[in-house]
């Protein structure tokens, strides 16, 4: 009975590491860049990380004072230096924002 106890919860496990690694791997990929003084909340929350909250923060934060360089996200709570190092390749502070997905070689423009 303990052997076959043993197997069943092996069995749950490594099915629970599988759900998790092919969720993570489904995220989708971004292509282009999101101009941080225009964005939307909408599109600010295509960034990795980046949720309705924090993409209100940066909303609400341009609003008192454009961003003059993408560093300055980190000025908002909740943004440190890795979450930025995450997100600094799609970041701009003028010209369009060209920020989209790119799932399965498709793009999906938002």
């Amino acid at each position: 009975m303990r052997s076959y106890l043993r197997s069943l919860l092996c069995s749950s496990l490594l099915a629970g590491a599988l759900l998790t690694s092919t969720a993570a791997s489904a995220a989708p990929e971004l292509s282009g860049q999101i101009n941080l003084n225009t964005a939307s909340q909408e599109q600010l929350e295509l960034l990795p990380g980046v949720g309705p909250a924090i993409a209100k923060k940066v909303v609400d934060y341009r609003a008192q004072k454009p961003f003059e360089d993408p560093s300055h996200l980190m000025r908002i709570k909740g943004i440190g230096r890795k979450t930025f190092a995450k997100l600094k390749p799609y970041l701009a502070v003028k010209g369009e924002s060209t920020l989209h997905e790119v799932e399965g070689g498709e793009e999906t423009k938002k």
